[in-house]
């Protein structure tokens, strides 16, 4: 993944490794996050896979 500013550069669904990249988190942490039952995350195969508005949605309820 190029290097993304903003969120409407982002994919509309984002790897472990493009979340972390884009979040400036450790691949580790993101995966931690996948597993939890409130983070925006489906398994596909070995693969974990991000809904980008999703992931946003869930940063700013976070956040609240």
């Amino acid at each position: 993944m190029e290097t993304a500013n903003d969120w409407d550069d982002l994919p509309a669904v984002l790897t472990i490794e493009d979340a972390a990249h884009f979040l400036r988190r450790g691949y580790r942490c993101i995966l931690q996050l996948c597993h939890r039952r409130d983070f925006p995350a489906m398994r596909l195969g070995r693969r974990w896979l991000i809904n980008r508005d999703d992931l946003r949605r869930w940063l700013e309820r976070q956040t609240e």
